[in-house]
């Protein structure tokens, strides 16, 4: 595995003294953290439907505790062009604030829609509650816009576990814009993901359920990142499967991302995946 880049390394120390502060960072600075916790929220619950795919319980979304760098849906330059960049994570109503996805898994999935760009490849890093860097991983890219998919590697053991439960942990994506070898100029998003603890219904459930039975599961209890991630990855699988299809078009108009349901997976941990050009 390669070794994390000197400009994460750089990122996560700047994150830890408290001296990155973008245009971005200074418009969401002002943002007031929330100390509801996953039982709180339960009360605010909806249920939302989705055409004939799944129907998707709304929870209320928790900003980050921290302020953030970067930019968290749009786009950037990168090698003298605008690229649209965008984290597949349902919209909030609330402005000025950074969601906190919520994950029952120890080694959930993140989805990131990169567009036409140059670049090569992009690094992913999950970040410690103190900033540190505990988890990286290269993809590399090729030139059809789409999809890029990061899976945490399974825990054999508790000891293995990245995600910690009640504990909340940053992500960062950063294309690999460098130019002569300085990779400031990488265009860079982030996020962030708390794991929670399954209530003993929903564990029972997902005990013996099979992967598409995990994302109805994950939609109903309200688990989005969780249902996509598994619906990114049947998708995948199952290419002429309707009822995927539906599914996963459910998810993104539930998370406001219409425009992506058409976009293909193009690159994924460990692998770069062959595309059809037609799609």
């Amino acid at each position: 595995m390669k070794k994390p880049s000197i400009y994460l390394k750089t990122f996560s120390l700047m994150l830890s003294l408290g001296l990155v502060m973008s245009a971005s960072a200074m418009a969401i600075a002002g943002f007031k953290p929330t100390s509801s916790s996953y039982n709180d929220q339960k009360s605010s619950e909806t249920l939302f439907a989705g055409n004939k795919g799944l129907r998707f319980r709304n929870r209320k979304i928790r900003a980050s505790r921290w302020r953030t760098p970067g930019f968290s849906r749009g786009s950037g330059m990168c090698y003298g062009e605008e690229v649209e960049v965008t984290p597949l994570v349902p919209e909030v109503a609330e402005k000025n604030t950074v969601p906190v996805e919520v994950t029952v898994q120890p080694n959930p999935t993140f989805l990131v829609y990169v567009g036409e760009t140059q670049a090569k490849e992009a690094e992913f890093a999950l970040l410690s509650p103190d900033k540190g860097i505990i988890y990286h991983e290269m993809v590399s890219l090729n030139e059809t816009p789409g999809i890029v998919m990061f899976t945490l590697p399974e825990p054999m053991t508790e000891e293995e576990e990245l995600l910690k439960e009640s504990e909340k942990y940053q992500w960062v994506f950063s294309l690999s814009c460098d130019q002569g070898g300085d990779a400031s100029g990488n265009l860079t998003i982030e996020g962030w993901v708390e794991r929670v603890s399954p209530e003993t219904e929903l564990a029972q459930k997902l005990a013996n359920a099979s992967e598409r039975e995990k994302a109805a599961i994950f939609a109903e209890y309200g688990f989005w990142m969780d249902a996509a991630g598994t619906l990114a990855q049947l998708r995948q699988d199952y290419t002429d499967d309707p009822q995927v299809q539906e599914n996963w078009q459910s998810a993104l108009n539930f998370a406001g991302l219409d425009q992506l349901i058409e976009e293909p997976l193009v690159s994924r941990s460990g692998s770069t995946v062959e595309t059809n050009a037609e799609n």
